[in-house]
């Protein structure tokens, strides 16, 4: 059974969550603000980051859920004020994203999605 449409459209989401990311990681360590170390280390989390997309594809709760509470850590974290030693283009790169996030999580826990996640 195919994924519903909003879960296909909470995948490209995260897809497009992961992307940002990437480019801002690219960005910074062209533009200086990282170190090496500190990019493949952010480099190997987006990395594993790629999982989520590939686990909701096949209708995995546990990644739904996971997923989410990663989400809330993550709003948290920019909202608690742990921002002072962001790169500048890490900090946009959040605030860009964070409406998306919230489009993700929507389409995610609707009825239908719910449903779907439940019958796997």
């Amino acid at each position: 059974m195919e994924a519903p449409i909003g879960v296909q459209q909470a995948i490209k989401g995260i897809w497009i969550t992961i992307a940002l990311s990437t480019l801002a990681a690219l960005s910074n360590i062209w533009l200086k603000e990282i170190t090496p170390g500190y990019f493949v280390a952010v480099i190997f989390a987006y990395a594993l980051y790629c999982i989520f997309p590939y686990k909701l594809r096949k209708g995995s709760n546990p990644a739904r859920w996971v997923y989410a509470a990663q989400a809330g850590i993550s709003f948290l974290i920019l909202l608690g004020g742990v921002i002072d030693q962001t790169p500048k283009l890490d900090l946009i790169a959040s605030i860009i994203m964070v409406p998306i996030e919230i489009f993700v999580l929507y389409r995610l826990f609707q009825q239908d999605a719910s449903v779907w996640f439940a019958s796997k």
